[in-house]
């Protein structure tokens, strides 16, 4: 006979609300760890990684070395200005010494313009020539006139008449404001056929030279197409000229100044290669 019997429950059995309330809390407690759940997932791949590493030597080799260089180019990104900063301050590219960065001490511009030079005895030897005619007329003018180029952008620059050639200050100080006639060349108001001689510094394209600027606009010049038209503009009268050819000369060159014997030329010269004073840039125009 047995000691002990059971007998089937006729209601089914419940919990108690403890254990209901356990179970609840244990349910919904995963529910508020999503951080734990984000984290779990480096942490499973570094282990996985731990595992794989330990099984396979080269995997041992490879994967720390990828670790090191990956870790190596973010340092090198993060550094790399203040060393190349560094390498170059002690190999002196960085030394500009204590200076403010006044126009005058910080950058000289007019080192980029070109300055024509002797002048003087380039004169004596065309007027020697006695290509040019006497002309009073162009001689006794006094004051300015204006040159417009349209193909090169150059509207009513003003120009010094009868410009003293053979003295290197007075020249240059004309050609910061205006361009410059020869003196001695021949003006379109007189009736004497001589060549008429224009004259302007140029500069190098480090100078950024304007069309509008007297001082550096005949930088332009070289670009002057054969046809192009240059308007001369005198006491209130226009004079129209057509360029018909251009050249490059040597600045000892006498024939800038005297032009052909006995025709009326408009020459407009200029420093060639621009803002250096090796060569001339030369482009003839006539009358039309």
């Amino acid at each position: 006979m047995a000691l002990y019997s059971y007998k089937k429950s006729k209601t089914p059995a419940r919990f108690s609300s403890d254990y209901d309330e356990f179970l609840i809390r244990e349910y919904k407690e995963p529910s508020k760890s999503m951080l734990g759940h984000l984290f779990a997932v480096p942490v499973g791949l570094y282990k996985d990684l731990a595992r794989f590493t330990q099984k396979s030597t080269i995997a041992n080799l490879v994967i720390p070395t990828v670790f090191i260089l990956i870790g190596g180019a973010f340092i090198y990104r993060e550094f790399l200005p203040d060393i190349q900063a560094a390498v170059q301050n002690s190999l002196g590219y960085l030394t500009q010494g204590n200076v403010s960065p006044v126009a005058e001490t910080y950058i000289d511009l007019t080192t980029y313009i070109s300055k024509p030079q002797s002048f003087k005895e380039l004169t004596i030897q065309a007027l020697n020539e006695h290509t040019l005619e006497e002309d009073s007329v162009s001689l006794n003018f006094e004051g300015d006139f204006f040159i417009t180029i349209p193909s090169l952008g150059i509207d009513r620059l003003p120009v010094q008449a009868n410009v003293d050639s053979t003295t290197e200050t007075i020249y240059n100080e004309v050609l910061k404001t205006h361009l410059a006639h020869f003196k001695s060349t021949g003006l379109p108001i007189s009736n004497i056929k001589n060549n008429m001689l224009i004259y302007g510094h140029s500069a190098s394209p480090n100078y950024n030279p304007n069309s509008s600027d007297p001082e550096v606009a005949f930088s332009f010049l070289p670009n002057l197409k054969v046809g192009d038209e240059i308007i001369i503009e005198m006491e209130g009268q226009e004079y129209k000229y057509k360029m018909y050819t251009s050249k490059i000369v040597k600045p000892t060159d006498t024939s800038v100044i005297t032009g052909t014997k006995g025709k009326q030329t408009l020459t407009l010269v200029t420093c060639f290669p621009l803002g250096s004073n090796e060569n001339r840039y030369v482009a003839i125009a006539r009358p039309v």
